[in-house]
């Protein structure tokens, strides 16, 4: 997790650092934590499959009316 908050933290336009840690994170069952690694992400305005993905990330949780308040 110290790894991969440094990776996003260091270069916040790599997007693939982002979507791994919130893979592990997920796969881990912390999914405060996916959302609030999601948050973060979306402060950077990635490009729209970051989006899609935080998107079918509470689609999964069926929570989407979080999302769409974002």
């Amino acid at each position: 997790r110290n790894v991969w908050e440094r990776a996003c933290k260091h270069l916040p336009r790599v997007d693939q650092f982002w979507f791994k840690y919130s893979y592990m994170e997920e796969m881990l069952g912390n999914n405060d934590n996916v959302r609030a690694i999601f948050e973060d992400w979306m402060t950077w305005v990635p490009p729209e499959n970051a989006w899609n993905a935080y998107l079918k990330f509470e689609e999964r949780l069926k929570k989407t009316a979080k999302a769409a308040k974002k």
